[in-house]
């Protein structure tokens, strides 16, 4: 007898000790509407903790632009892939367009040549430009934010990230800042 007290006793305490541990959540749902590009969206969303939470899929759904899928225990979402436009074969002949882009301050990394991003916006405002503008890997219109990017996957210093190199730059990108000037 004095074991199954003691044994009781013992699972009370490993209980309630237990019990001290567990997080409670406050789940509710989302009350609140939500808006895609202005338009009232019905996406089924949960409140946890006063934070909203909505279903992956739900909201490709909604945006577009991408899917969502799951294979092999692992979360896919692919986007797809916007080709750059186009730029003109024959470019147009103006005064902006024949005159030579402003020097760029550059930097040496490892003996390769960068140049930042803010440089390249600097001069991009000093030529008339200056609504584009660099995220992470895209180069797009910041005035116009439902043109596709100029361009995608534009490489950066692995460490530095707001450089680029001084290659790529000369090659892609001042070929684009010439055909905006046109």
């Amino acid at each position: 007898m004095k074991r199954f007290v003691l044994g009781f006793i013992i699972g009370g305490v490993i209980c309630s000790a237990l019990t001290g541990f567990a997080v409670e959540y406050a789940v509710t749902v989302n009350p609140f509407p939500v808006k895609v590009n202005g338009v009232e969206t019905p996406i089924e969303g949960y409140n946890i903790n006063d934070n909203t939470y909505f279903k992956l899929r739900d909201v490709a759904d909604a945006v577009g632009g991408f899917t969502v899928g799951f294979a092999d225990n692992t979360i896919t979402i692919d986007t797809p892939q916007i080709e750059p436009p186009e730029l003109p074969e024959t470019p147009t002949a103006s005064v902006a367009a024949t005159e030579p882009l402003p020097d760029i301050k550059t930097e040496v990394f490892d003996g390769v040549k960068y140049v930042s991003d803010g440089y390249i916006e600097k001069m991009l405002d000093e030529i008339g430009l200056g609504d584009y503008t660099f995220s992470t890997t895209q180069f797009f219109d910041g005035s116009d934010y439902s043109r596709p990017s100029l361009l995608k996957d534009i490489p950066r210093h692995p460490k530095y990230t707001s450089y680029i190199p001084y290659d790529y730059y000369i090659s892609t990108i001042v070929p684009v800042i010439n055909s905006l000037r046109q």
